[in-house]
């Protein structure tokens, strides 16, 4: 695995491990710039459930795949079909929906990049279970 494809997934499960755990501690502040605003129980539980919690197992997933190569391009597809999806669900709102907020925008296009950078590490990369020299066929 390279370098950069190490350092990528790292730096991707430390903001997903971050955005887990600033969810779990406080999750008003955490989602006011989305415009979430928990009102009940059941919200608070799904908020630390979805935003909290598997936020954190993602970032965990995303960790293992820096440090354990095997891993690695499991957590690239990973990745790229997850924050893929977040892109795609955002694209889908604003043309249902209308624009939201900057910083949404912004989330869009970082999740946007980061899917495309994941797929293109992931078909262009070494595979870790490949012998060096031995083609992809």
């Amino acid at each position: 695995m390279s370098r950069l494809v190490k350092l990528f997934l790292i730096l991707c499960a430390l903001a997903f491990i971050y955005i887990g755990l600033a969810t779990f501690h406080n999750p008003v502040a955490a989602l006011a710039p989305v415009e979430i605003l928990p009102l009940t129980v059941s919200a608070f539980n799904e908020l630390r459930a979805s935003y909290g919690g598997l936020q954190v197992g993602i970032g965990l997933l995303l960790l293992a795949g820096a440090l354990l190569p095997s891993l690695t391009r499991p957590a690239l597809l990973a990745q790229a079909l997850m924050v893929g999806g977040l892109a795609a669900g955002r694209l889908v709102s604003i043309g249902l929906d209308g624009l939201p907020n900057g910083f949404v925008l912004m989330l869009l296009a970082l999740e946007s990049t980061i899917a495309l950078l994941s797929a293109v590490f992931l078909v262009w990369g070494k595979d870790p279970a490949r012998p060096q020299g031995q083609s992809r066929t």
